[in-house]
């Protein structure tokens, strides 16, 4: 299906009307703004919008929601670096990053934010090579990412602000990079002081299910590294079921890995074995082929169990 744009809509209606850009702007904006506006170059405010598409005869409540040519082209962009990051193809994610980066404007927190946040996940080309930033460099990036839509951030006092999700996940990276760097426990105080905000302020579960799993898997798993095994369980079972629940796949193979770890760690054989199997064919059904080995792999080092 061919998109269209409001500026190509108005254009279109004004041509088939016999209407000059002069005639249908007139006493409403400058002729400039409706030239730009109908090459994609600006999008009209709303009372503009209503006054043109009444002019033309045309019912407004069905375009509020086209985007400009840019517009469309930036998300566009960003669902390509997103893509990228999740099948771990960082050069193309880089290079879709940078020409987000030459069409974005300088006061557009929100990309600014998730340009920053994506390179911390992708890394920096260095010559042909593709290389990760270090811990110092990822800390002050994600940091100055969350100072662009929350300048009082404090790490310490989480709950003290009102998060939008994108800046859930900028939080999350901060624990993540803690935990890349052998701080275990500045990170579960993060995803401590992460779960309670989200479980006292997400209310719409159904809608923000995919980031309290994500923060139940990191945060479990990191639990479980430390040795703290029930408190794991707990976490990572909450998790597990809000997969369930809530049709998200992506997660729970993790989920089961660490509970299966967990009970690994209680002396809880048997059902360790039951949680990496289901973990394994979760896997599989995925075509994750990858990690169902791991999974195999690392039930066989801890249990000398043989997965078939």
């Amino acid at each position: 299906m061919k998109e269209l744009f409001i500026g190509e809509v108005i254009k279109r209606k004004r041509k088939e009307l016999g209407l000059t850009q002069e005639e249908l702007c007139e006493g409403i904006c400058e002729p400039s703004t409706i030239s730009r506006i109908e090459s994609g170059k600006q999008v009209p405010a709303k009372n503009k919008l209503d006054a043109l598409l009444q002019r033309l005869d045309l019912p407004g409540d069905r375009y509020y929601a086209l985007l400009s040519k840019n517009e469309l082209e930036i998300s566009n962009l960003q669902s390509q670096v997103i893509s990228c990051n999740v099948s771990k193809n960082k050069r193309d994610g880089l290079q879709y990053l940078e020409k987000l980066e030459g069409i974005v404007s300088e006061d557009d927190h929100l990309i600014r934010q998730f340009i920053l946040r994506s390179k911390v996940a992708l890394g920096y080309l260095d010559g042909e090579d593709i290389r990760p930033y270090t811990f110092d460099e990822k800390e002050k990036m994600l940091f100055e990412a969350l100072y662009l839509t929350v300048p009082k951030f404090d790490i310490k006092e989480i709950d003290k602000n009102y998060y939008t999700v994108e800046e859930i996940k900028i939080i999350n990276q901060i624990a993540l990079n803690y935990s890349d760097a052998g701080q275990n426990k500045k990170a579960i105080d993060v995803y401590n002081q992460l779960l309670k905000y989200i479980e006292k302020h997400f209310c719409n579960m159904e809608q923000t299910s995919g980031i309290f799993i994500l923060i139940s898997y990191n945060y479990s798993r990191i639990l479980c590294l430390e040795k703290t095994p029930k408190q794991a369980i707990e976490i990572a079972e909450n998790g597990r079921k809000a997969c369930i629940q809530f049709g998200k796949s992506e997660w729970l193979a993790g989920l089961l890995v660490v509970l299966a770890d967990c009970l690994h760690q209680l002396g809880c054989y048997n059902e360790s074995k039951e949680r990496f199997l289901e973990s394994y064919y979760v896997y599989r059904s995925l075509d994750d082929y990858k990690n169902a080995e791991i999974v195999k792999g690392h039930a066989k080092e801890l249990l000398n169990f043989i997965i078939n």
